[in-house]
């Protein structure tokens, strides 16, 4: 009958719309972070797609941070390295009139120029495509040296009034602390975020898991590993209030060198 052949004819056009319906509707849901959820730590195995190739880790709302796994190749890390030797001094920390030596602080560092070499550019525009910060809001990129019980203890990366003046009204709206060493699981060195609050509690505990007990009070603790980039914000979304739950320390590296490279990015431009 006509009527019967309409509908086979209606169901033909219809039925490739249904599956491509659900074939988006599948897709949307591999989408991890659009409905706020994360990668669990637990699901990911030595076979997953994550811990074979770069990919990034959120381990905290807050603070707003994440681990971007295999940042940077070992050779760039290595050539940092290299340009930061022949200039290590003892690191200084920021002062309202000068910047200072300090105990809080008993690392070496080296300043590196902007695009110094090709490396050093790409790792910058590197840096503001990840972040979505333009690569003139960041700060000289630093070159730290940790060995011998070397460390800085919990401070903040943003500046109180008094040094947001002598800034020019510029503050520190994210940090970016690349790895470039791996360190013995022993040795201590961990980035602790004492206030941070974790997004799983059993996944991200430190218990039994030999941290050092500089790591292992509260908060977030991330072990060094080459290549990996830790990224956590300073300030709110708007770049105007700073988030206290950003305090942070580089715990004592015991033995071994742990070397690290950071990048302070600003709310304003910075150059």
């Amino acid at each position: 009958m006509l009527w019967t052949r309409y509908l086979v004819i209606l169901f033909g056009l219809l039925w490739p719309l249904q599956i491509n319906r659900h074939a988006a509707a599948f897709e949307e849901e591999q989408l991890i972070g659009w409905k706020g959820e994360t990668y669990n730590v637990k699901q990911i195995s030595a076979t997953s797609p994550q811990s074979t190739g770069p990919w990034i880790e959120t381990v905290s709302w807050v603070p707003r941070a994440f681990i971007y796994h295999q940042f940077l190749t070992p050779e760039e890390c290595d050539h940092l390295i290299e340009l930061a030797k022949p200039k290590l001094e003892r690191s200084m920390v920021v002062g309202t009139d000068k910047d200072l030596i300090d105990d809080i602080r008993t690392s070496y560092s080296a300043s590196i120029g902007y695009g110094e070499t090709k490396v050093v550019a790409l790792i910058e525009e590197r840096i503001a495509r990840w972040t979505h910060l333009p690569i003139r809001h960041q700060e000289p990129m630093e070159v730290l040296r940790y060995v011998n019980g070397q460390k800085y203890d919990a401070h903040w990366d943003w500046f109180d009034d008094d040094e947001v003046a002598k800034a020019k009204g510029s503050n520190r709206m994210a940090t970016v602390l690349m790895y470039l060493s791996d360190v013995d699981p022993k040795a201590g060195g961990e980035t602790a975020l004492p206030l941070a609050i974790p997004l799983d509690r059993d996944t991200q505990s430190v218990d039994g898991r030999g941290y050092s007990e500089c790591a292992g009070r509260m908060g977030i603790s991330i072990r060094p590993r080459k290549g990996d980039v830790l990224l956590f914000w300073d300030m709110d979304p708007a770049g105007h209030v700073p988030d206290r739950h950003a305090l942070h320390a580089s715990c004592p590296t015991f033995f071994g060198t742990k070397w690290t490279a950071t990048k302070w990015i600003h709310n304003t431009p910075y150059r």
